[in-house]
């Protein structure tokens, strides 16, 4: 007996004319025609058969003389197996009237032979045409019977080269897929790939829905939907209406408003994937809707049963995995399918309906989330539940226990936090000491120092007056240590050494942590005031707290500290190993951590001076780049200064104003006065380098304005004297620079000394001095500097330096060195190292020289380790001492350098 067919169900369906052509997803199915499957797979409204009608409709596509197609589009009703197999039949006679007449008779007979049988008959029949094409199984998600799905994967399994097999599903079907991706037998094009770009969907809005909408509303509306065809489709149906309606003045106020509550999408929505879910699919979808994100085990304590509710959820894994499957809008957050989340449309079609039909659940699941998300120490998450219960005493509390944990708030930013505080009632924070702490100093990265003081003094009352409050003392002890801190970063050193000392009377001997940071405050706040003796002192103990408490790792900004005070006192060659020390640090496992940024600004500093451009600026870049990954501060600004100052010795002035111009923005975001001063003062080098004397003494004068100021000024103050040598006042300057000599030399500061020695040395030139003084002058600089490698500090002077040191070779003062100086300042070539490097370098131990010497013969670690018996490890860290002793970043370099230096044969 016939068995009749409805005929649409063999046509594909005809290309809409405001349809957007995708050639990137175009390409990607003509390259999978060789293999034996093309799988489609995506939640409703992605536009899948549209593609394939598309691509099949292409000129260039399968659908040329080249190559045929059929299509099959399936329903419930194809569950039979039968049906199936007949319509299947019928799609294949398509292609081919010769293909499948004895398999449509054995189908009419009255007994059916074995479906095996029939495929095989049908497979055979196809491997004898010379014909190739395209088969597509269009809605195959509507397929369920286990017979349909064995009869396809029988068929996939043995299909001839001629045919190519395309599967277009809401979700996966249950085929061997593992196999066909190890085998490369199989494309696939899902959700991620099928989703609108910015450019597809301006494309869609603009030219196929004529709506003319800007890129930024076009954008917005893109990101809205994350790409969802449909989504936008109906977007902008409801676009039309409003323009017609009210105008082109309305768009952006539906942009803003578009949700998954819209009507368009919650009918869409709602009839296509929610009333099609059992009802343990559905409650779980509701319950789970109020996560950003969501796991396993969080969904388990979000669907166990509530008060009074009977019913027993699917373990939250086993769902999301199914949900995922069945591609009900459920995205992977991660390679190990642990995390996922809801389209963002769909999310808010959940959490609509929840309140709609269970709101006595909201607060109870908001509950449920925010303890799991305490107990797994999610703890922003947790806050953001607890918060929307609202239970602010539990958010108080949640925040409140994270405060002692570095690892707390890896994602949370100043803004989030004062986003909470504002929705916390004011006597929930004032009622917890330790949050009112933790505002305060939210408050302080935000720029809000008035407030940040006002609370501190204000604990400082309550604390004081109150011991019995738990935690007083030691509390009253964090709160002297913030204001030593913010005091020390201020300038105010008189204040900084104040709070600091009464830290200590608050907190134990035996507190390493709250020794290391007191000590470190007051080895800034001595730095600060000029004393570095003292400033060493104190952070030579801060390092050892930090070494004894097991806390190296937190030490490595202190040990840069430390080798900022021996720059200070011009000893380069005992900074530069304090910084090797401190890079030695901050490697783990092999790499370089953030951390390792900081000791790079610092390396940097010291091979600027040593006139090593190329290693200066990529250790400053690469310290940069390190700090700004793991979203530290660049000491506020003042390594960009740094690398300014580089770009403009390396003849790079676009490099050096951009470098300037972020570090005047950094400052400026920190708001703190002293910063700012300081990266002026660097800036006015840059103009002086620049030939801009006019911007320079403009600097000048808003510098003198400010008149004296409690911390140390030596940088502007020097900068200010170069600007009166530029001006052709060097009356002014030698004033000035008398003045803070004596006190220079006094103090230890001698790498400043240094500098004003050779800026006397100019002035008395200026000044036409007839005596030996400006010789006498350039002598005593020349002396002090020459052990440790001073260059730049002579070489940034230019011209009027290099007749100075002319006049001190024909006396024969230091030849040697100042014939190098020379060499750089006449000669122009600014990247040759300006000194003998020797003398400033660690000397490289024995087996550092025989590993350096196999390092030349390009041998590879494992072969040194081979022809010198060590282990591979041990030859790393030979290699890491090796170019940290020499300044270099890898073999080649140290080669290089070796030679320069004599330790290896040219």
């Amino acid at each position: 007996m016939d068995t009749p067919l409805l005929t649409t169900k063999l046509y594909s369906p005809p290309v809409r004319p405001e349809m957007v052509l995708r050639p990137r997803l175009i390409e990607r199915l003509d390259a999978g025609l060789h293999r034996k499957l093309t799988l489609i797979s995506a939640p409703a409204g992605f536009g899948k058969t549209t593609l394939v009608s598309a691509w099949l409709h292409s000129a260039a596509g399968p659908a040329s003389a080249a190559r045929a197609s059929t299509w099959l589009s399936l329903d419930e009703g194809d569950n039979d197996l039968i049906r199936f197999l007949n319509y299947l039949v019928a799609a294949f006679r398509q292609v081919d009237d010769e293909i499948g007449p004895a398999v449509q008779h054995l189908l009419e007979a009255p007994q059916l032979p074995p479906v095996e049988t029939l495929l095989t008959e049908l497979i055979n029949d196809v491997a004898t045409r010379s014909l190739s094409f395209v088969l597509v199984l269009d809605d195959y998600h509507t397929v369920t019977q286990l017979g349909v799905h064995e009869a396809v994967s029988f068929l996939l399994e043995r299909q001839p080269p001629q045919m190519h097999l395309v599967i277009i599903s809401r979700h996966d079907p249950p085929f061997p897929l593992s196999r066909l991706r190890g085998r490369g037998q199989v494309t696939e094009i899902r959700q991620s790939d099928l989703r609108f770009t910015v450019e597809e969907a301006t494309t869609f809005l603009n030219q196929s829905m004529g709506l003319n909408l800007e890129t930024s509303e076009v954008a917005a509306l893109d990101a809205q939907t994350e790409g969802w065809i449909a989504g936008l489709q109906m977007a902008a149906f409801a676009l039309q209406s409003r323009i017609t309606e009210s105008g082109t003045g309305s768009v952006s106020r539906f942009i803003d408003s578009f949700s998954g509550r819209h009507h368009f999408i919650l009918d869409y929505l709602t009839d296509e994937v929610l009333r099609r879910q059992p009802e343990p699919i559905y409650k779980f979808l509701l319950r789970t809707s109020i996560l950003e994100r969501m796991c396993g085990s969080l969904c388990d304590a979000l669907t166990g049963p509530a008060a009074g509710d009977k019913s027993i959820l699917t373990p939250g894994q086993q769902t999301l995995e199914g949900l995922q499957h069945a591609n009900l809008f459920v995205m992977p957050l991660d390679d190990e399918r642990q995390w996922y989340r809801y389209h963002r449309l769909f999310a808010e079609l959940l959490r609509a309906r929840l309140r709609e039909t269970e709101p006595h659940l909201v607060p109870e699941l908001h509950l449920r989330a925010a303890t799991w998300c305490d107990q797994n120490e999610l703890l922003a998450e947790a806050v953001h539940h607890a918060l929307a219960i609202p239970d602010f005493d539990l958010a108080a509390g949640v925040i409140e226990r994270a405060i002692l944990k570095v690892t707390a708030w890896p994602s949370v930013t100043v803004a989030t936090f004062l986003e909470w505080l504002t929705v916390l009632p004011d006597d929930v924070v004032r009622s917890r000491p330790r949050l009112r702490l933790f505002v305060s100093r939210v408050l302080y990265l935000a720029g809000q120092r008035e407030k940040t003081g006002r609370i501190l003094q204000e604990l400082e009352e309550l604390l004081h007056d109150n011991p019995s409050i738990p935690d007083a003392e030691n509390l009253l002890g964090l709160v002297f240590v913030d204001r030593a801190s913010y005091a020390a970063v201020r300038g105010d050193v008189q204040q900084a050494i104040e709070f600091a000392h009464q830290t200590l009377a608050y907190w134990p001997e035996d507190n390493a942590m709250m020794r290391m940071r007191v000590s470190a405050i007051l080895g800034l706040a001595h730095f600060r005031a000029g004393d570095m003796s003292e400033a060493g002192r104190a952070f030579s103990q801060a390092i050892a707290a930090a070494r004894a408490a097991n806390l190296g790792f937190v030490a490595v900004p202190l040990v840069c500290n430390l080798a900022e005070v021996h720059i200070a006192q011009g000893q380069l060659g005992q900074a530069f190993q304090t910084c090797q020390q401190a890079m030695d640090m901050a490697i783990v496992d092999g790499a370089p951590t953030s951390m390792a940024g900081f000791a790079g600004l610092e390396l940097g500093k010291i091979l600027y001076e040593h006139n090593d451009l190329p290693a200066a600026e990529r250790h400053v870049s690469d310290g940069l780049d390190l700090l700004g990954r793991s979203g530290t501060t660049d000491s506020f600004g003042i390594g960009h200064a740094l690398l300014a100052r580089i770009r403009q010795a390396r003849g790079d002035g676009d490099g050096a104003r951009a470098a300037i111009q972020r570090a005047i923005q950094i400052a400026q975001g920190f708001d703190i006065a002293r910063v700012s001063i300081l990266i002026a003062a660097h800036q006015a080098r840059i103009w002086l380098a620049q030939g801009k004397l006019e911007l320079a003494a403009r600097w000048a004068r808003d510098y003198e304005r400010l008149g004296k100021r409690e911390y140390l000024s030596e940088f502007e103050d020097l900068t200010l004297v170069r600007v009166r040598l530029a001006q052709d006042k060097p009356s002014q300057a030698l004033a000035l620079l008398d003045a803070w000599l004596p006190p220079a030399k006094a103090a230890g500061r001698m790498g400043t000394a240094i500098e004003i020695m050779i800026l006397r040395a100019l002035a008395l030139g200026a000044l036409g001095d007839p005596s030996a003084g400006p010789l006498n002058a350039l002598q005593q600089a020349l002396e002090l500097a020459e052990p440790e490698g001073y260059a730049r500090v002579f070489i940034d002077e230019g011209e009027p330096m290099a007749r100075l040191l002319r006049q001190a070779a024909k006396r024969g003062i230091a030849p040697g060195y100042v014939g190098q100086l020379l060499a750089v300042l006449e000669t122009g070539t600014q990247e040759q190292p300006a000194i003998d490097m020797s003398s400033l370098v660690e000397p490289l131990s024995a087996r550092e020289i025989e590993v350096l010497e196999l390092l030349a013969d390009r041998l590879s670690n494992r072969e040194i380790a081979q022809r010198l018996f060590i282990s591979l490890p041990t030859v790393k860290s030979h290699t890491r001492n090796i170019y940290g002793k020499l300044g270099v970043h890898n073999r080649k370099e140290a080669v290089v350098r070796a030679q320069a230096l004599g330790i290896l044969p040219s």
